[in-house]
Protein backbone atom coordinates (compact mmCIF):
# COMPACT_ATOMS: atom_id res chain seq x y z
CA UNK A 1 0.00 0.00 0.00
CA UNK A 2 1.49 3.52 -0.75
CA UNK A 3 0.44 6.70 0.69
CA UNK A 4 1.17 9.65 -1.09
CA UNK A 5 1.27 12.61 1.81
CA UNK A 6 2.74 12.97 4.99
CA UNK A 7 0.26 15.37 6.46
CA UNK A 8 -1.98 14.92 9.08
CA UNK A 9 -4.27 12.74 6.75
CA UNK A 10 -1.95 10.41 5.07
CA UNK A 11 0.01 9.83 8.72
CA UNK A 12 -3.29 8.77 10.36
CA UNK A 13 -4.14 6.17 7.27
CA UNK A 14 -0.39 4.75 7.34
CA UNK A 15 -1.19 3.94 10.92
CA UNK A 16 -4.43 2.42 11.06
CA UNK A 17 -2.92 0.13 8.12
CA UNK A 18 -0.19 -0.37 10.14
CA UNK A 19 -1.83 -1.32 13.07
CA UNK A 20 -4.01 -3.62 10.55
CA UNK A 21 -0.75 -5.54 9.97
CA UNK A 22 -0.87 -4.02 6.24
CA UNK A 23 2.33 -3.22 4.96
CA UNK A 24 2.91 0.59 3.77
CA UNK A 25 5.57 3.12 2.36
CA UNK A 26 4.02 6.56 2.72
CA UNK A 27 5.74 9.32 -0.09
CA UNK A 28 6.18 13.25 1.07
CA UNK A 29 7.07 15.86 -1.52
CA UNK A 30 9.08 17.86 1.59
CA UNK A 31 11.54 17.68 4.01
CA UNK A 32 9.07 17.61 6.63
CA UNK A 33 5.92 15.45 7.84
CA UNK A 34 2.68 17.16 9.33
CA UNK A 35 1.61 18.89 6.35
CA UNK A 36 -0.49 22.46 7.82
CA UNK A 37 0.56 20.75 11.66
CA UNK A 38 3.83 22.60 12.86
CA UNK A 39 4.11 22.84 16.47
CA UNK A 40 7.48 24.73 17.14
CA UNK A 41 8.89 24.16 20.71
CA UNK A 42 11.59 25.75 22.96
CA UNK A 43 11.77 25.36 26.72
CA UNK A 44 8.24 26.39 28.15
CA UNK A 45 7.62 27.88 24.99
CA UNK A 46 4.71 26.11 22.45
CA UNK A 47 3.98 28.40 19.44
CA UNK A 48 1.57 26.89 16.67
CA UNK A 49 2.80 27.91 13.23
CA UNK A 50 0.07 26.00 11.47
CA UNK A 51 -3.64 24.59 12.43
CA UNK A 52 -3.94 25.21 16.65
CA UNK A 53 -6.54 22.88 17.52
CA UNK A 54 -10.06 20.54 16.85
CA UNK A 55 -13.33 21.13 17.09
CA UNK A 56 -14.24 20.44 20.43
CA UNK A 57 -17.42 17.63 19.25
CA UNK A 58 -15.15 15.76 17.76
CA UNK A 59 -14.84 11.68 18.38
CA UNK A 60 -12.28 10.75 15.02
CA UNK A 61 -9.29 12.70 16.52
CA UNK A 62 -9.29 11.12 20.60
CA UNK A 63 -9.81 8.05 19.15
CA UNK A 64 -6.87 8.41 16.85
CA UNK A 65 -4.99 9.88 20.12
CA UNK A 66 -6.41 6.62 22.12
CA UNK A 67 -4.43 4.40 19.16
CA UNK A 68 -1.85 6.29 19.84
CA UNK A 69 -1.44 6.25 23.50
CA UNK A 70 -1.16 9.91 23.83
CA UNK A 71 -5.10 10.10 24.94
CA UNK A 72 -4.09 11.58 28.43
CA UNK A 73 -2.67 14.77 26.53
CA UNK A 74 -5.26 15.95 25.15
CA UNK A 75 -6.57 19.81 26.45
CA UNK A 76 -9.52 21.68 26.47
CA UNK A 77 -9.73 25.53 25.54
CA UNK A 78 -9.37 27.51 28.80
CA UNK A 79 -12.28 29.99 27.38
CA UNK A 80 -14.42 30.97 24.62
CA UNK A 81 -14.51 34.42 25.21
CA UNK A 82 -14.12 36.63 22.28
CA UNK A 83 -13.82 40.53 21.60
CA UNK A 84 -14.86 42.70 19.07
CA UNK A 85 -12.63 45.89 18.29
CA UNK A 86 -15.13 48.94 18.78
CA UNK A 87 -14.30 52.63 18.62
CA UNK A 88 -15.21 52.85 22.11
CA UNK A 89 -13.36 49.82 23.55
CA UNK A 90 -13.53 46.25 23.58
CA UNK A 91 -17.00 44.23 23.08
CA UNK A 92 -17.50 41.07 24.63
CA UNK A 93 -19.35 38.76 22.15
CA UNK A 94 -22.07 36.29 22.37
CA UNK A 95 -20.81 32.75 21.61
CA UNK A 96 -20.35 31.82 18.64
CA UNK A 97 -20.35 35.17 17.01
CA UNK A 98 -16.64 35.34 16.32
CA UNK A 99 -16.76 32.33 14.68
CA UNK A 100 -19.91 33.41 12.76
CA UNK A 101 -18.30 36.76 11.61
CA UNK A 102 -15.01 35.47 10.56
CA UNK A 103 -17.09 32.44 8.35
CA UNK A 104 -15.36 29.41 9.81
CA UNK A 105 -16.09 26.21 8.07
CA UNK A 106 -17.28 24.52 11.07
CA UNK A 107 -21.06 23.24 11.78
CA UNK A 108 -23.44 25.62 13.18
CA UNK A 109 -23.53 23.19 16.39
CA UNK A 110 -20.12 24.05 16.87
CA UNK A 111 -20.13 27.73 17.04
CA UNK A 112 -19.12 28.98 20.53
CA UNK A 113 -17.53 25.95 21.88
CA UNK A 114 -14.31 26.52 21.34
CA UNK A 115 -11.35 23.64 20.17
CA UNK A 116 -9.34 21.54 21.63
CA UNK A 117 -6.02 20.49 21.37
CA UNK A 118 -2.97 18.27 22.86
CA UNK A 119 -0.68 19.51 25.58
CA UNK A 120 2.49 20.47 23.38
CA UNK A 121 0.52 21.19 20.86
CA UNK A 122 -1.20 19.97 17.73
CA UNK A 123 2.65 18.63 16.46
CA UNK A 124 2.47 16.62 19.38
CA UNK A 125 -0.80 14.19 17.52
CA UNK A 126 1.56 13.91 14.25
CA UNK A 127 4.71 13.34 16.24
CA UNK A 128 3.31 10.49 17.61
CA UNK A 129 1.81 9.07 14.08
CA UNK A 130 5.29 9.35 12.88
CA UNK A 131 6.75 7.69 15.63
CA UNK A 132 4.44 4.42 14.50
CA UNK A 133 6.59 4.70 10.77
CA UNK A 134 9.56 2.49 10.72
CA UNK A 135 13.08 4.27 8.46
CA UNK A 136 11.89 1.75 5.50
CA UNK A 137 8.23 3.12 5.69
CA UNK A 138 8.58 7.00 5.19
CA UNK A 139 10.51 8.85 2.80
CA UNK A 140 10.75 12.53 2.88
CA UNK A 141 11.80 14.78 -0.26
CA UNK A 142 9.89 12.12 -2.62
CA UNK A 143 7.73 14.42 -4.78
CA UNK A 144 5.01 12.12 -7.06
CA UNK A 145 4.27 13.06 -10.73
CA UNK A 146 2.74 10.76 -12.03
CA UNK A 147 0.39 7.74 -11.14
CA UNK A 148 -0.54 5.24 -13.68
CA UNK A 149 -1.99 1.98 -14.54
CA UNK A 150 -5.42 -0.14 -13.23
CA UNK A 151 -6.60 -1.27 -10.76
CA UNK A 152 -4.31 -4.18 -8.70
CA UNK A 153 -1.51 -2.91 -11.30
CA UNK A 154 -0.67 1.11 -9.76
CA UNK A 155 2.53 2.38 -10.75
CA UNK A 156 3.59 5.44 -8.45
CA UNK A 157 6.14 7.59 -10.79
CA UNK A 158 8.70 10.08 -8.65
CA UNK A 159 9.84 12.96 -10.17
CA UNK A 160 13.47 11.08 -9.68
CA UNK A 161 12.86 9.16 -12.01
CA UNK A 162 12.36 6.33 -9.49
CA UNK A 163 8.84 4.09 -9.77
CA UNK A 164 7.23 2.66 -6.80
CA UNK A 165 4.24 -0.22 -7.76
CA UNK A 166 1.02 -0.91 -5.68
CA UNK A 167 -2.43 -2.51 -5.49
CA UNK A 168 -3.63 0.45 -4.47
CA UNK A 169 -2.43 4.33 -3.76
CA UNK A 170 -4.13 6.46 -0.86
CA UNK A 171 -3.59 10.16 -1.73
CA UNK A 172 -3.48 12.99 0.82
CA UNK A 173 -1.97 15.77 -0.68
CA UNK A 174 -4.03 19.04 -1.67
CA UNK A 175 -6.73 18.70 -4.69
CA UNK A 176 -4.71 20.32 -7.47
CA UNK A 177 -1.33 18.54 -6.63
CA UNK A 178 -3.78 15.61 -6.72
CA UNK A 179 -4.91 16.45 -10.03
CA UNK A 180 -1.42 16.89 -11.25
CA UNK A 181 -0.42 13.54 -10.50
CA UNK A 182 -3.63 11.31 -11.88
CA UNK A 183 -2.08 11.03 -15.24
CA UNK A 184 -5.60 9.54 -16.03
CA UNK A 185 -7.83 12.51 -15.92
CA UNK A 186 -9.95 11.34 -13.50
CA UNK A 187 -9.49 14.16 -10.93
CA UNK A 188 -9.11 17.14 -13.63
CA UNK A 189 -11.80 18.58 -12.47
CA UNK A 190 -9.73 19.58 -9.04
CA UNK A 191 -7.16 20.87 -10.85
CA UNK A 192 -9.15 24.59 -10.16
CA UNK A 193 -10.18 23.84 -6.57
CA UNK A 194 -11.40 26.53 -4.76
CA UNK A 195 -8.33 27.81 -2.25
CA UNK A 196 -7.44 30.35 0.18
CA UNK A 197 -4.25 31.32 1.59
CA UNK A 198 -3.51 32.65 5.22
CA UNK A 199 -0.60 34.27 7.29
CA UNK A 200 -0.01 34.32 11.07
CA UNK A 201 2.48 36.15 12.94
CA UNK A 202 3.08 35.29 16.51
CA UNK A 203 4.64 37.51 18.35
CA UNK A 204 6.33 37.14 22.05
CA UNK A 205 6.28 40.24 24.22
CA UNK A 206 6.97 40.70 28.17
CA UNK A 207 3.63 40.40 29.95
CA UNK A 208 4.31 44.72 31.42
CA UNK A 209 4.25 45.83 28.24
CA UNK A 210 0.31 45.92 27.90
CA UNK A 211 -1.78 48.54 28.51
CA UNK A 212 -4.94 46.42 28.00
CA UNK A 213 -4.75 42.56 28.22
CA UNK A 214 -8.34 41.06 28.25
CA UNK A 215 -9.27 38.01 29.86
CA UNK A 216 -10.65 36.50 26.79
CA UNK A 217 -9.09 34.02 24.18
CA UNK A 218 -8.48 36.68 21.69
CA UNK A 219 -10.63 39.43 19.87
CA UNK A 220 -11.75 40.40 16.15
CA UNK A 221 -10.20 43.28 14.24
CA UNK A 222 -12.92 45.71 12.81
CA UNK A 223 -13.46 46.21 8.85
CA UNK A 224 -10.74 49.25 8.89
CA UNK A 225 -8.06 46.65 9.26
CA UNK A 226 -9.15 44.77 6.47
CA UNK A 227 -6.91 47.05 3.90
CA UNK A 228 -3.99 44.63 4.82
CA UNK A 229 -5.37 41.85 5.30
CA UNK A 230 -6.10 41.50 9.38
CA UNK A 231 -8.50 38.99 10.74
CA UNK A 232 -8.52 37.92 14.72
CA UNK A 233 -5.85 37.44 17.29
CA UNK A 234 -5.45 34.78 19.93
CA UNK A 235 -3.74 35.44 23.53
CA UNK A 236 -2.19 32.20 23.47
CA UNK A 237 -1.87 31.89 26.89
CA UNK A 238 -5.26 32.56 27.90
CA UNK A 239 -6.36 29.62 25.13
CA UNK A 240 -4.61 26.55 26.33
CA UNK A 241 -2.27 26.74 29.63
CA UNK A 242 1.10 26.11 29.65
CA UNK A 243 2.41 27.69 26.28
CA UNK A 244 4.22 31.12 27.51
CA UNK A 245 6.95 30.96 30.11
CA UNK A 246 5.93 32.62 33.48
CA UNK A 247 6.09 37.00 32.77
CA UNK A 248 5.28 36.39 29.26
CA UNK A 249 2.18 36.75 26.42
CA UNK A 250 2.09 35.21 23.17
CA UNK A 251 -0.03 37.03 20.52
CA UNK A 252 -0.94 35.11 17.18
CA UNK A 253 -1.98 37.82 14.61
CA UNK A 254 -4.22 36.14 11.35
CA UNK A 255 -3.97 37.70 8.59
CA UNK A 256 -6.07 36.53 4.98
CA UNK A 257 -3.61 38.22 2.29
CA UNK A 258 -5.13 40.87 0.09
CA UNK A 259 -4.29 41.81 -3.39
CA UNK A 260 -0.49 39.91 -4.35
CA UNK A 261 0.68 40.27 -0.75
CA UNK A 262 1.14 37.14 0.08
CA UNK A 263 4.00 36.97 -2.63
CA UNK A 264 5.61 40.38 -2.88
CA UNK A 265 5.59 41.54 1.32
CA UNK A 266 8.32 40.22 3.23
CA UNK A 267 7.85 38.30 6.28
CA UNK A 268 9.48 41.84 8.31
CA UNK A 269 6.06 43.60 6.23
CA UNK A 270 3.92 40.96 7.75
CA UNK A 271 5.32 41.30 11.45
CA UNK A 272 5.37 44.94 11.32
CA UNK A 273 1.98 45.18 10.96
CA UNK A 274 1.02 42.66 13.10
CA UNK A 275 2.66 45.01 15.89
CA UNK A 276 1.21 48.03 15.14
CA UNK A 277 -2.20 46.51 15.35
CA UNK A 278 -1.34 45.17 18.62
CA UNK A 279 -0.05 47.82 19.84
CA UNK A 280 -3.40 49.45 18.70
CA UNK A 281 -5.81 47.70 20.46
CA UNK A 282 -4.17 46.16 23.42
CA UNK A 283 -1.73 49.26 23.93
CA UNK A 284 1.59 47.13 23.35
CA UNK A 285 4.32 50.19 24.29
CA UNK A 286 7.76 48.05 23.35
CA UNK A 287 8.31 45.73 20.60
CA UNK A 288 8.22 42.01 20.54
CA UNK A 289 10.65 39.92 22.17
CA UNK A 290 10.45 37.27 18.73
CA UNK A 291 8.19 37.16 16.08
CA UNK A 292 7.71 33.67 13.73
CA UNK A 293 5.74 34.08 10.34
CA UNK A 294 3.99 31.47 8.82
CA UNK A 295 2.96 31.74 5.61
CA UNK A 296 0.10 29.33 4.13
CA UNK A 297 -0.44 29.55 0.40
CA UNK A 298 -3.60 27.95 -1.22
CA UNK A 299 -3.78 25.79 2.00
CA UNK A 300 -7.67 25.98 2.77
CA UNK A 301 -10.30 24.13 0.45
CA UNK A 302 -13.81 26.45 0.16
CA UNK A 303 -16.01 24.13 0.63
CA UNK A 304 -19.04 25.46 -1.09
CA UNK A 305 -22.32 23.15 -2.34
CA UNK A 306 -20.65 22.90 -5.90
CA UNK A 307 -17.32 22.19 -4.74
CA UNK A 308 -18.39 19.10 -2.37
CA UNK A 309 -20.24 17.67 -4.90
CA UNK A 310 -17.36 17.83 -7.36
CA UNK A 311 -14.97 16.55 -4.72
CA UNK A 312 -17.58 13.35 -4.21
CA UNK A 313 -17.66 12.63 -7.48
CA UNK A 314 -14.11 12.34 -8.03
CA UNK A 315 -13.46 10.69 -5.27
CA UNK A 316 -16.17 8.02 -6.75
CA UNK A 317 -14.40 8.03 -10.01
CA UNK A 318 -11.29 7.49 -8.15
CA UNK A 319 -12.10 4.48 -5.92
CA UNK A 320 -13.18 2.76 -9.16
CA UNK A 321 -9.66 2.88 -10.36
CA UNK A 322 -7.53 1.72 -6.93
CA UNK A 323 -7.11 5.41 -6.34
CA UNK A 324 -8.76 6.20 -2.92
CA UNK A 325 -8.29 10.04 -1.87
CA UNK A 326 -8.14 11.66 1.70
CA UNK A 327 -7.54 14.73 3.72
CA UNK A 328 -9.79 18.12 4.25
CA UNK A 329 -9.44 18.94 0.48
CA UNK A 330 -11.80 16.36 -0.50
CA UNK A 331 -13.72 15.72 2.70
CA UNK A 332 -14.39 18.90 5.10
CA UNK A 333 -12.17 21.46 6.25
CA UNK A 334 -10.54 21.22 9.62
CA UNK A 335 -8.53 18.70 11.75
CA UNK A 336 -11.71 16.62 12.61
CA UNK A 337 -12.23 16.26 8.89
CA UNK A 338 -8.90 15.01 8.07
CA UNK A 339 -9.07 12.39 10.85
CA UNK A 340 -12.15 11.80 9.84
CA UNK A 341 -11.73 11.15 6.35
CA UNK A 342 -8.24 9.17 7.45
CA UNK A 343 -10.54 6.76 9.20
CA UNK A 344 -13.17 6.36 6.02
CA UNK A 345 -10.58 5.18 3.73
CA UNK A 346 -8.56 2.89 6.42
CA UNK A 347 -11.79 1.40 6.95
CA UNK A 348 -12.36 1.09 3.26
CA UNK A 349 -8.65 -0.63 2.77
CA UNK A 350 -9.96 -3.46 5.52
CA UNK A 351 -8.58 -1.55 8.20
CA UNK A 352 -11.35 -0.14 10.64
CA UNK A 353 -11.13 2.32 13.64
CA UNK A 354 -11.44 0.23 16.91
CA UNK A 355 -14.58 0.81 18.93
CA UNK A 356 -14.87 3.84 20.98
Amino acid sequence: MIVIGAGLAGLAVAARLLAAGRDVLVLEGSDRVGGQICTFREGALVVELGAEGFVARSRAVPALCALLGIEGELVDQLTTDTYAVESSGLMLLPPGEAARRLGFQVPVEELGRGIRSLRLGMGQLTDALNARLGVDQLRLGSPVSAIRGTPGTLSVELEAGAVETASSVVVASPARRAAAMLANGAAAPLADAPLMSNVSVNLLYQRGEFRDYPPGSGLIFPDRFGSVGLRALSLVEHKFAGRVPPGQALVRVFFRPVGDALSTWPDERFATEATLAIGHVLGAQGEPLRTWVSRWADALPVFSPPYREQAGAVDRALQAQGVHVTGSAFHGAGIDAAVSSAEIVAARLGAPAEPR
